[in-house]
């Protein structure tokens, strides 16, 4: 099975509220509203694509001490 059959699948079982789900109609409206206004507002196109590089950054680790992409790769 692929993983957008089992997404497809998932997301079927979360909006009809199946089991252990049980999500309110009204939070399924809310979150189709949010997922159209998304895609109208282009931020998709902006996003990387699948094997586009990411750009470098740093963040802290748990210890707030500061981790580079760069040096993990």
């Amino acid at each position: 099975m692929s993983l957008q059959t089992k997404l497809d699948a998932f997301k079927a079982d979360f909006e009809a509220g199946k089991p252990p789900y049980n999500v309110p109609a009204s939070v399924i409206e809310v979150m189709h509203r949010a997922t159209a206004e998304l895609v109208a507002s282009g931020a998709a196109e902006k996003a990387l694509k699948a094997g586009n590089k990411a750009p470098s950054f740093t963040l802290n680790d748990p210890e707030g001490n500061p981790v580079s992409s760069a040096d993990l790769l």
